[in-house]
């Protein structure tokens, strides 16, 4: 049905490097959008055959909703104008075109044709049902979809917006209407105007293609829910319809798209629990409303990159998507089942793959145990972020890490997304805070301007990005790094520099070191060097139970799992609990709480670890331990010294740091 593409790995980096043909040629025939009339025949046998099921739900949804009352609102024009028209090209049976053709009338003559979602389905209808209309109903309807369109053109300074963030979710209508009208005698200056939209804003040397090879050439996305309703979805559905309709591919020519499915492996975890509201789990970067993947939009998503480059762990992670009872796509919908899934790819579990990765592009690792997705999975699963961009919908949240066991969280990422101007966003949500990071508090800074003075890092803002291709290069952008990686059969040692994230006025230094002791004991050093030692330095953790604090061992516990945290460093410390009703979104004494309902995984508890003796240069030493809730300690832990490096014995496992933070090639000790 569509072009396989396969790669080597010098092919991949040489596409990163190439600039793309900035001309581009549209196929005549139709249908052309998201299929050709050559894979009809596929798509029947498809209905028939393996997805029989997907095409029955849709059919019979069809048949019920034969005379639902017009025009529909503009929630049911996207769904409804979609289904029919598919099934016509299905069928071939008149009523269904007959109907597809009565919403789209009912909905221009409403007034609804300058809406987006006429503007997308309205353009299927048309290309798919082309055969179908009069010489006069095509320019009814052409010309509807080419004046709304246009008129998108002007909604927008598109030259000046970010492309790394709204630019990404917005080109799609362009490639809708603009291939559904092109050489259909109807506004055909219209509809090259909208191909060349899209073309120019997606393929041109500062546009969108070059800036998401740029900064997430791994497949990585660094604004939170805008990985999935914005590239995972709107931007692939537009690359997807302008590469059945033209000669140019998007998905041979961007080297994230090529990668996004292995970073929608490494992002998901597993089930979170039985019954309805159960999700997948996934990290909660930046704006995202909950710890969870959106598993109906990855299951399609995986799909189409399964087809497109026949890769069989995007097909499996689909079908698990699914085998979970997750991903549930609503009858009217599963046109895009049977257009995306290759039938014919066998799936491949990825137990092969190493069970840490790093996405440089969105500076984040990604370590679990196994691949489990299920409500059973004892896997644990756990995050270390330090990103180097700050933009809108990303948090100040350098350093931070979560923890899971299975479906359970446990080290959290805290807050809610409800919007971002409310005073819970502002003064908590996206804040150094809300997240398990290291604070300091220095009582006269001005950085937060109205905000609350957190003591964290310095807040986002879209404006502090780059808007073009090249800017992302430049390193005054930069809020952090990891700068070491390394993953071994027994271990994974991460390194991350936050300091820029920090007004420098405060800090010289903050760094943390990450050390994954598989498969249950977490190691953790915090550097952090204040400009006075006045400046109250704060370690903080994340939950949603309250947790226990009890002979200087912190346990968190949710559902069938544990967290146990040991300070080991700064000798000398108090931890303290905040949170409980009231409490929950706290910043000195202020509880921030969100203008709607919190769910869950919002968390309403933290534990902060402060040194007792005020000093310029302090650090922290944490070993975190994730057991089932059974278990009533962690294992014995021990503080060791020796020369130029500290750490700690946990097991049979000595885990040393350089004790000033410079690099030690080898240590000689002797411990007993």
């Amino acid at each position: 049905m569509r072009r396989t593409i396969t790669f080597t790995l010098v092919f991949l980096v040489a596409m990163a490097l190439a600039v793309p043909s900035l001309s581009y040629t549209v196929t005549t025939s139709r249908p052309r959008m998201f299929f050709l009339s050559q894979d009809v025949p596929e798509l029947r046998a498809k209905c028939g055959g393996s997805l029989a099921a997907d095409y029955g739900a849709l059919k019979s949804w069809c048949d019920s909703e034969m005379s639902a009352s017009l025009p529909l609102s503009l929630y049911h024009l996207d769904k409804h104008l979609a289904a029919f028209s598919f099934v016509w090209v299905i069928e071939q049976n008149p009523i269904y075109a007959e109907r597809a053709k009565a919403i789209a009338e009912a909905a221009v003559n409403s007034g609804q044709a300058d809406e987006l979602e006429f503007l997308r389905s309205g353009s299927l209808f048309f290309d798919w049902c082309y055969g179908y209309l009069t010489a006069s109903e095509r320019n009814t309807f052409g010309t509807a979809l080419a004046e709304g369109g246009l008129a998108r053109i002007g909604a927008e300074s598109w030259d000046q917006m970010n492309n790394y963030h709204s630019k990404v979710s917005r080109l799609r209508e362009f490639a809708y209407t603009g291939l559904a009208l092109y050489r259909a005698g109807v506004a055909d200056d219209a509809a090259e105007t909208l191909c060349d939209m899209f073309h120019e804003h997606a393929y041109g040397s500062s546009h969108t293609l070059c800036c998401i090879n740029e900064i997430a050439s791994d497949g990585s996305y660094f604004q939170g829910g805008y990985n999935e309703s914005g590239l995972v979805s709107k931007f692939r559905e537009a690359c997807d319809v302008w590469a059945t309709a033209t000669d140019q591919n998007p998905f041979e020519d961007s080297t994230n798209l090529q990668n996004l499915a292995s970073y929608l492996l490494y992002e998901t975890g597993a089930r979170s629990g039985p019954g309805g509201s159960a999700r997948l789990r996934g990290s909660r970067q930046g704006d995202t409303h909950e710890h969870a993947s959106s598993e109906a939009v990855h299951r399609l998503a995986l799909y189409d990159l399964a087809s497109r480059y026949q890769d069989r762990r995007a097909q499996w992670m689909a079908d698990a998507i699914d085998a979970q009872g997750l991903g549930y796509l609503s009858s009217y919908d599963r046109w895009k089942i049977i257009v995306y899934k290759d039938t014919s790819l066998s799936p491949l579990p990825p137990t092969d793959l190493p069970t840490a990765r790093f996405f440089s592009g969105i500076g984040t690792v990604y370590m679990r145990t196994g691949w489990d997705l299920s409500e059973a999975s004892n896997d644990i699963y756990a995050v270390f972020r330090c990103e180097k961009y700050p933009a809108g919908h990303t948090h100040a949240h350098q350093n931070h890490f979560l923890i899971a066991r299975g479906g359970d969280l446990l080290a959290i990422d805290s807050g809610v997304y409800d919007s971002t101007i409310s005073n819970h966003h502002f003064n908590y949500f996206e804040r150094t805070i809300a997240h398990n990071c290291m604070t300091i508090y220095d009582p006269g800074e001005s950085t937060f301007g109205s905000r609350s003075n957190d003591g964290g890092q310095i807040p986002p803002s879209l404006y502090d990005h780059g808007t073009f291709c090249g800017d992302a290069s430049q390193p005054g952008y930069d809020r952090g790094s990891i700068v070491a990686f390394q993953d071994y059969d027994a271990f994974t040692v991460i390194k991350g520099d936050a300091t820029a994230a920090y007004a420098s006025g405060k800090v010289d230094l903050v760094v943390r070191e990450f050390v994954h002791l598989k498969p249950d004991v977490f190691v953790i050093l915090d550097r952090v060097n204040a400009t006075a030692a006045g400046f109250q330095k704060k370690w903080l953790i994340h939950s949603i139970n309250e947790p226990s604090v009890a002979g200087g061992l912190v346990t968190i516990q949710e559902g069938d799992s544990k967290l146990f945290v040991r300070t080991l460093l700064p000798e000398s410390h108090a931890v303290t609990k905040v949170g409980g009703s009231g409490h929950e979104f706290e910043v000195n004494g202020v509880n921030y709480a969100p203008s709607g309902t919190a769910s869950e995984d919002a968390g309403s508890w933290r534990v902060e670890v402060s040194p007792t003796q005020a000093s310029e240069e302090d650090l922290f030493l944490h070993i975190l331990y994730v057991g089932d809730a059974s278990e009533q300690s962690m294992p014995e832990v021990t503080l060791v010294q020796t020369g130029n490096a500290i750490g700690a014995q946990v097991r049979e496992d000595l885990v040393l740091f350089s004790l000033t933070g410079a690099a030690v090639n080898s240590v000689t000790y002797e411990y007993q």
